[in-house]
């Protein structure tokens, strides 16, 4: 009988070891399979484009040193490491963190940045006798297109993470790590004892090896089955992979905290997260508070639990403490320390709402929604965080002043502003509501209203298209003009200041954005071609060819205005307005590159004659105040635009350097009581006062001579002749008068220029 359970026993035991065996075999080759194929969803990051510092640029000490904090540099007594600077009286001195960006490898380097009259003054580096022509800090992550629900990560490499970390995780949880085979029996024994001894659980037998597989492969629920395979899959992954991969692999992998729909995982995004800076940049004690949120991301979440967790990293001071990695005197000043987390967000914490639309609204042209969602692209893009920033701040302070007009009503006013490069068309600043951090209904891109008076330029670009017809002084007719439309309603329209100025040279009629001047001009050249400049300069949307587009009756938003003016700024070239600079991979790979598309579409000189008059607006009409406002940066170029009724308030202006576009207005469509110049330019002057207006170049192109004109503008004459006015005139112009008297008035009458309108 004894012989026969001696033989039953074993054969169980042969079978039951043999079932192990192979089940251990499957589950090793599923665990294999599935490390060397995980691939962890990333979601896309979005870049500003880098901040470019360099002599004479236009920006404070102040707003310096914010972009810093923004981007997580550290203010510190002596630099001692990229991501740290130091201030003094009218400098900044910063240890510039080295990035990869789509135009090569930017250098950590040490510069030194001196101010003066809200300038930039110098750029120098310690040991240069020359100045440093320009430095650039990193971009800022603005925003990330993911999933509702997601795992979020940035991926390090075990090279990248400095060893101190290494060996204070090790010692931490698991000191034995370097010598077990995935499933440490001392451990567990001396967990049991502990936990015996303390009455309570306080230590766990499981090694990191085990950490990462429950992470990586098995569900959170306690039982014997769960912790059997969680074994048999720690020996197969140390079985088949080096101490270093098993670890990297733990870094990138392990819950960290919950940041709303956002699992945080991961040392290299908790860095980010809770310090605002890149792991290998953290202190002692903010590498030990990591560690302790290994134990518990909920219960020692430095944000929401903060005795919780300085306890909790205490703990973990104490334990290298004891492992000798720490001296004494160190010791006491750590446990001292602030936690010294942010506020639940690093740097981009603005939410850049408006502009980030336009960014998933061009990149859906080019991407799948999975893989913008899960392939962890970098998009680099053009927004000027700094610009971006002070059309925050005025469209904010600006309309909350102009908004005590609108108390007692139910809709207050809202706002919508596009600043763009003047010669690019890249984007560097994009607001879409009052309040920029609301996110919903973006007005710069989807709220189209008419345009009123921005529609003039191009009215008066298609004249002067002609050279041989009309030029800068020719004389306009401001007078009564009425129009019976097909529905049998009358058009009667009037200047906004109800006078009538007769004869008028077309510079100023524009300059005084006079109505009644306009439309006789619009007469003369004819419905069809207006539409037809529209159409070349990039418009798609609908316009009603009736007399009322001669004074902006078409809807439009703000980046459809901007898409407009880019091509007078731009010497008759249209450039489509871009947000994306480049797309790369995770590897830094570039996957497409969003380069210049140019097609000229007006004559050089056909924009620069309406640049021209643009400039008077800004000297002598509706603009004037910005001439006031900013001297040496003229000369500038600009346009007021009301809608019928005070319901809408344009303002376009350019520069050298920037182009903007501002809209104010109400939601309801009913009137807001402003005018162009006292509701959008005001927006546009405290913006461009903090980011800088360069001087427009108005060297004529080939196309354009600065010749004499008859004050009345009926031809070219000698400069001696009374009343010359010297103006920029196309070369296309009739030649030289021969006497100073104005020639014979062979203008159209009005029935010519009604039957010329639909020609």
């Amino acid at each position: 009988m004894k012989a026969r359970l001696i033989f039953l026993f074993k054969h169980l035991l042969f079978w039951f070891v043999l079932g192990v065996a192979g089940y251990w075999i499957w589950l090793d080759r599923t665990v294999i399979e599935a490390f060397e194929a995980r691939r962890w969803d990333l979601p896309a990051r979005i870049y500003s484009s880098p901040l470019e510092l360099y002599a004479d640029r236009q920006i404070e000490q102040a707003a310096c040193q914010d972009m810093l904090g923004e981007l997580g540099y550290r203010k510190v007594s002596a630099l001692g490491g990229p991501g740290e600077y130091t201030t003094s009286s009218g400098a900044v001195t910063i240890h510039t963190r080295g990035f990869q960006y789509t135009d090569g490898a930017e250098p950590s380097r040490e510069i030194t940045v001196s101010f003066r009259d809200g300038r930039i003054n110098r750029i120098s580096a310690p040991g240069a006798a020359e100045a440093v022509g320009i430095a650039r800090l990193e971009p800022v992550e603005i925003g990330r297109i993911h999933a509702e629900e997601f795992e979020d990560r940035i991926l390090v490499r075990i090279d990248e993470v400095p060893e101190f970390l290494l060996n204070a995780l090790v010692a931490t949880e698991d000191r034995r790590f370097y010598q077990h085979i995935g499933v440490d029996a001392l451990g567990i024994a001396r967990a049991i004892f502990e936990n015996l001894r303390a009455g309570a659980v306080t230590q766990g037998g499981s090694t990191l090896t085990q950490q990462l597989v429950k992470n990586l492969y098995l569900s959170h629920e306690r039982s014997l089955r769960r912790k059997f395979n969680e074994a048999l899959m720690a020996l197969s992954l140390e079985r088949k992979y080096s101490k270093r991969e098993i670890l990297e692999t733990y870094l990138n992998e392990v819950f960290l905290g919950q940041d709303g729909n956002r699992a945080v995982h991961g040392f290299g995004l908790a860095a980010r997260f809770y310090f605002g800076r890149p792991l290998a940049e953290l202190s002692v004690p903010e590498y030990a508070l990591l560690i302790g949120l290994v134990k518990g991301p909920t219960s020692y979440n430095p944000l929401r639990n903060p005795d919780a967790a300085r306890d909790r990293r205490n703990t973990v001071l104490k334990i290298l403490l004891d492992a000798g990695m720490i001296a004494a005197d160190r010791y006491e000043a750590y446990v001292q320390a602030p936690l010294g987390t942010r506020h639940g967000e690093w740097a981009g914490a603005r939410p850049y709402a408006a502009f980030l639309d336009l960014v998933q609204r061009q990149l859906k042209r080019d991407y799948r929604e999975a893989d913008l969602q899960t392939a962890g692209l970098k998009i680099f893009t053009t927004l000027d965080v700094l610009a971006q920033h002070a059309a925050e701040n005025a469209t904010e302070r600006v309309v909350a002043t102009l908004g005590s007009r609108t108390k007692g009503r139910s809709v207050p006013l809202q706002a919508a502003l596009v600043v763009t490069d003047a010669r690019t068309a890249e984007i560097k600043a994009l607001v879409g509501d009052r309040s920029p951090a609301a996110q919903g209904f973006n007005r710069a891109l989807d709220a189209r209203r008419p345009i009123g008076s921005l529609v003039k330029p191009f009215l008066y670009m298609t004249a002067l298209d002609d050279g041989t017809r009309f030029n800068v002084m020719t004389q306009l007719h401001d007078e009564p003009r009425t129009w019976k439309m097909s529905d049998g309603q009358v058009w009667q329209p009037h200047n906004y200041d109800g006078e009538e100025y007769g004869p008028i040279a077309l510079r100023d009629a524009i300059a005084k954005s006079l109505n009644l001047a306009t439309i006789d001009l619009g007469f003369q050249i004819g419905i069809p071609r207006i539409v037809q400049t529209l159409r070349k300069l990039g418009f798609t949307g609908e316009i009603s060819p009736y007399p009322s587009l001669f004074l902006g009756a078409v809807d439009m938003s703000p980046y459809d205005v901007a898409q407009l003016y880019q091509v007078v700024a731009n010497d008759g070239f249209r450039v489509p307005l871009r947000a994306i600079r480049a797309v790369v991979d995770p590897q830094n790979h570039p996957l497409k590159s969003y380069g210049l598309e140019v097609e000229q579409v007006v004559g050089a000189a056909s924009a620069f004659l309406t640049r021209y008059l643009m400039t008077r607006v800004v000297e002598v009409g509706t603009a004037r105040s910005l001439a006031n406002m900013f001297p040496a940066a003229l000369p500038l170029a600009g346009k007021t635009g009301t809608s019928d009724d005070a319901r809408d308030s344009w303002f376009a202006g350019f520069g050298g350097n920037y182009l903007a576009i501002v809209w104010i207005g109400r939601d309801d469509n009913k009137p807001a009581g402003l005018t162009g110049a006292t509701g959008a330019l005001r927006v546009w002057t405290e913006m461009m006062r903090k980011i800088g207006l360069a001087p427009l170049n108005m060297d004529p192109p080939p196309a354009v001579d600065m010749r004499w004109v008859a004050a009345d503008g009926s031809g070219l004459v000698a400069q001696d002749c009374p009343g010359a006015v010297r103006v920029p005139v196309n070369v296309d112009s009739p030649p030289l008068t021969a006497a100073c008297a104005s020639a014979s008035d062979d203008s159209p009458n009005l029935i010519d220029r009604l039957k010329g309108m639909f020609q």
